[in-house]
């Protein structure tokens, strides 16, 4: 459930719309960080900060800040994956 922000401001992020879709997604963003890690809000809160700047694409920007929140919650980087998971011949 560590991730359970995140996924509720990422569907709230792909239900936004409208004129006002940019200051909702950065609303959305900084929901998510008053329920984070330090590490993790800090994140979140400069994304959207930049994009109520007017960033030119706010939906990849506000994705990018999720997933780096989301490895400082977790406290690092996630793991390298060797092969691709639906790969068929890594044994899965």
């Amino acid at each position: 459930m560590k991730h359970a922000p995140y996924l509720i401001a990422l569907i709230a992020l792909a239900a936004c719309g409208g004129d006002n879709r940019a200051e909702n997604t950065a609303d959305q963003l900084e929901e998510a960080a008053e329920q984070s890690t330090p590490a993790a809000e800090a994140v979140l809160e400069n994304a959207a900060d930049r994009i109520e700047a007017g960033v030119p694409n706010p939906d990849e920007t506000a994705q990018q800040a999720l997933n780096q929140a989301g490895n400082a919650q977790m406290g690092g980087s996630p793991p390298e994956v060797s092969q691709p998971v639906d790969d068929p011949g890594n044994g899965y």
